[in-house]
Order: structure tokens, then C-alpha cells, then sequence
């Protein structure tokens, strides 16, 4: 699952994805609660952008699929969910007639925006992005595939992490069957940024458990229904306020 046919960068990721619940302490914890993810892995702290560091990826090169890129012929996986999610998505991919409409929205106190873009066949959308851009540095992309009103499939991609010489990429990969996630998958790769991007295409997926997948599940359905549900796309996606305790 590189980021898709984007214009952004990563629907987040609080405990596994979002600044939902919890505000961070600063841009450099929210970079490391993007990016923890499944592993726990701590990255470096993020660096200024440099005219050294590759553009944010806006394509996912092999976004529904183990290995090669979308229009490349596949193997059969073994699992026709997973090869029917597959076929879905390329048929998505593959449509020039889907009509686009985007919202943004601003997070209180200048902690964020985000800005989401949906693709539609008639009135149903088939594709959403959906870029969050944290306080500081920190963000995510997140790319949502739907079929029939329903998250079948979803990209995540952190932004990258390190400096002029050394980058870090991450990216996750949900698969769903009939609302429950079926395949959860990681990408994480390290190295120069000019070559960093062909290290991520080429990294061999790693299978992960599918805790984080529910929230994915939860930020995709709000992000279905657009302008009207900004009020809540901001409960998931800005730092909330400290519950004030009584005393």
C-alpha cells in the first residue's frame, strides 16, 4: 500500500494513528506517535525540510499489492478477499470519470489543519485523501478505498523523518472484508533521501497485528461523509483540551 494519486501527505495516527485523544507535548512527540505505530520504534527527531529531502510521496506504488506496482499482473494471494480488495482497487485506480471535492478545516489555536479530498462515481465515494497536518513538523497521509459505502482498504504514510543525509520512511497497509480488518501490513525503511523512495518500493512487507485498524476504520467513515461531518473529523484529528478534574 508509496502514497497514492495525492496531493497530500498522512488520516494520523494517536496510539497507532490521529492527534485525536491526547494532545502532544510537542511536534517532536507527535512525530513519534505517528510513527511508533506497531513496532514501538522511536524515530529520530524530525529535521527542518531541507531542498535535499524528497517531495512528500504522492503515489503509492504498490499500494493494494505485496510486491510491484499497481498495473504490474499479480499472483494470486491465496485469500480471494484479499485478491477481490486488489482488483477493487485497480478498477478505482484505473476510472478517469470520478468527480472531486474537497474541504479543509483548521484546528483550534493554529494545532493543526487537514485537508480531505473526495473522489465520486455519481454520489458514492469510491476514493478519499485525506492529509493531516500536525503542529510543527509531524503529519500523515492517509488514503481510504471504498466499495459500495465501505472501507475496504487504506494506506497510511508518516512523513518522513531525519535530515540532509538519512531519512525515515513508514507506511501501513489495512486491509477490511465486510467491516472487520482481515490483513495488516508495515513498511519501514531507512536510508539517503535520493534513494530512500526506491528502498520503500522495494521493501518486502512485514505483517502486523490489526489493533490500530478500528480507529483507521473510524477516521475513513467520518471522512466518507465529507464537509458535514467536519465538526467530528476535528474530535479525531486536533489535540484536545485536558479534561479539567475536580478538587
Amino acid at each position: 500500500m508509496s502514497r497514492s494519486a495525492m496531493v497530500f501527505t498522512g488520516v494520523l495516527l494517536v496510539t497507532g494513528c490521529g492527534r485525536g485523544d491526547v494532545a502532544p507535548a510537542s511536534s517532536a512527540s507527535r512525530t513519534a506517535a505517528v510513527s511508533r505505530g506497531e513496532d514501538g520504534a522511536q524515530p529520530p527527531p524530525p529535521a527542518a525540510p531541507a531542498s535535499g529531502q524528497p517531495a512528500p510521496r504522492t503515489a503509492a506504488p504498490d499500494a493494494a499489492a505485496d510486491a510491484g506496482s499497481p498495473g504490474a499482473a499479480r499472483e494470486a494471494s491465496g485469500d480471494p478477499r484479499i485478491d477481490e480488495i486488489r482488483k477493487r482497487y485497480e478498477e478505482i485506480q484505473a476510472d478517469k470519470g470520478l468527480s472531486t471535492s474537497e474541504v479543509r478545516m483548521a484546528c483550534p489555536g493554529r494545532e493543526g489543519s487537514a485537508e480531505l479530498r473526495l473522489h465520486r462515481k455519481n454520489k458514492d465515494v469510491l476514493r478519499a485523501e485525506l492529509k493531516d497536518h500536525a503542529a510543527g513538523d509531524a503529519g500523515s497521509t492517509y488514503l481510504f478505498y471504498y466499495d459500495n459505502g465501505q472501507l475496504i482498504f487504506a494506506l497510511n504514510d508518516a512523513e518522513p523523518f531525519g535530515g540532509l543525509t538519512e531519512l525515515r520512511l513508514l507506511q501501513r497497509r489495512y486491509y477490511y472484508h465486510q467491516g472487520s480488518p482481515i490483513l495488516c501490513l508495515k513498511k519501514s525503511v531507512q536510508g539517503p533521501p535520493d534513494k530512500v523512495e526506491s528502498l520503500l518500493h522495494e521493501a518486502p512487507n512485514e505483517r502486523v497485528d490489526c489493533s490500530f485498524a478500528p480507529k483507521v476504520q473510524r477516521i475513513a467513515s467520518v471522512a466518507l461523509r465529507g464537509a458535514e461531518a467536519i465538526d467530528e473529523l476535528k474530535k479525531l484529528l486536533c489535540p484536545q483540551p485536558p479534561r479539567q478534574t475536580g478538587g
